[in-house]
């Protein structure tokens, strides 16, 4: 899709005067689907990223989505996805990095937010509705997910579930460990879980305060957890996949590959025996 096609073409329930995070997140990735209003917040929305240059922290996370998805297609065999809050499918997207490894790969994105799905829905139309399709959905209540996930994949062969800056959105309270389990649970063997995760390494006070900051824009509590914490979430019943848990760079980096450090965030996968 062009920016040319994105402004000109009328998309319903997106209002394009209305700049939202995920069409600016896609701009960040040098995508298209995004609009004029989009390009303009962006130039002040990540001002104060703790990080420093947002586009670094969203390009990284973005290639090791990449890296994990083609590893589960090519050397995992996995034929089949459930993405969960995957925001806009435009850019290097799971259903584009499995389908490029097998072309019937089958996708089912799920986000929260109407304005995201109906864009999504607009950006997917082209695609078959039975191998690649847009859900609503609140991982809160991730069994209506997993039912409705159930009209596209087969729960009876492996599955690629991606979890990628989910969790970290669920303080211990809201019980982010009971919402794996139940995904863990609904899943066949040779299934796999990959996740990344706003990472705290150290005692960092400048970064407490920028997302303190961030939480109270967002409306929403980003959870940093240490690397210990993070296995003890997404690895618990499953065989951790090399290297465990990495940082985002570190996770399988292709040969010769180098950039810019992002902010610290982990990232990892794990098999269910």
């Amino acid at each position: 899709m062009t920016v040319e096609s994105a402004e000109s073409g009328h998309i319903a329930g997106v209002d394009p005067e209305v700049p939202h995070v995920s069409r600016v997140f896609d701009l960040m990735l040098g995508g298209t689907a995004n609009f004029a209003a989009d390009r303009a917040a962006a130039e002040f929305a990540f001002a104060s990223w703790p990080g420093g240059d947002v586009r670094v922290d969203i390009q990284a996370a973005r290639g090791a989505l990449v890296r994990i998805v083609r590893y589960l297609a090519a050397e995992a065999g996995i034929r089949q996805f459930l993405d969960i809050g995957t925001g806009l499918p435009t850019m290097n997207n799971t259903h584009e990095v499995a389908r490029g490894v097998h072309p019937d790969a089958r996708t089912v994105y799920v986000d929260k937010d109407s304005v995201v799905v109906a864009h999504a829905r607009h950006l997917l139309a082209g695609l078959p509705r039975d191998e690649v399709r847009y859900l609503q959905g609140d991982m809160k209540e991730v069994d209506r997910i997993l039912d409705a996930a159930r009209a596209v994949l087969d729960f009876e062969q492996p599955i690629g579930v991606i979890l990628f800056g989910v969790l970290h959105f669920f303080p211990d309270e809201q019980g982010p460990a009971e919402l794996m389990k139940r995904i863990v649970d609904a899943v066949p063997p040779g299934s796999h879980v990959a996740f990344s995760q706003f990472a705290r390494v150290g005692e960092d006070a400048a970064m407490d305060e920028a997302f303190e900051l961030l939480n109270q824009q967002w409306g929403e509590s980003v959870v940093r957890r240490t690397r210990e914490e993070t296995a003890d979430l997404y690895f618990a019943g499953l065989e951790p996949v090399e290297p465990g848990v990495a940082e985002l760079p570190d996770w399988r980096p292709e040969p010769g590959e180098a950039g810019p450090r992002p902010m610290p965030m982990w990232c990892g996968l794990a098999r269910k025996a």
